[in-house]
């Protein structure tokens, strides 16, 4: 019997653009996933929520991958009581998926702190690590520290660079940067306005 492969992709989506759907998109593809949670963090105490809930964030998920069977749109962390940490999104993961084999995507912009992660040794040794470029660094000494911290090799999604930010699309929403229905909604709910 074939191991079904489950992904994770996390992140504050604020708002979701196409840069996020591109990459979920090629994270499927490139690691023949049968299913990829994308699950909308709560933000943390020191980051600005610019007025957007978790609720409004998981809605534009759900429309940004509206007709895609392989992404499902997880409130697992939205709905989490107390702070909410990548090693209980990932046991509660393993938890749906016991036999599977399960990837974590994550920005490169972590690799450095990811030992600083609640229960870092714990995510790797339960998924396999994936790093998206930014494509604004050289990774390869972090990524080389990384790899130390684990038995499991740290694979890389070779992703295009990404050229869009969430922080720039909340100071100029361009409509051809968000999925189709995204900035409808936005205008339609008022979000982002200054």
């Amino acid at each position: 019997m074939t191991k079904n492969k489950i992904g994770i992709f996390g992140g504050t989506f604020n708002p979701i653009h196409r840069a996020h759907v591109e990459i979920a998109n090629e994270f499927i593809s490139k690691f023949s996933l049968d299913l990829l949670y994308v699950i909308p963090n709560n933000i943390p105490p020191l980051k600005e929520s610019h007025g957007v809930s978790g609720k409004e964030r998981f809605c534009m998920l759900e429309i940004a991958f509206s007709g895609n069977d392989k992404v499902k749109i997880s409130d697992i962390e939205l709905t989490r009581t107390g702070m909410s940490y990548t090693c209980d999104t990932v046991a509660e993961i393993k938890n749906m998926h016991p036999e599977s084999e399960i990837f974590l995507l994550f920005g490169d912009d972590w690799i450095d702190r990811f030992d600083k992660w609640k229960n870092y040794q714990y995510i790797l040794d339960n998924v396999t690590l994936v790093v998206a470029y930014r494509g604004d660094i050289d990774i390869n000494p972090s990524l080389d520290r990384l790899q130390k911290l684990s038995d499991k090799k740290i694979l890389l999604l070779e992703n295009k660079k990404i050229l869009l930010s969430s922080t720039e699309l909340r100071e100029e929403l361009k409509k051809d940067q968000l999925p189709d229905g995204v900035y409808e909604y936005i205008k339609k709910r008022g979000l982002y306005c200054k």
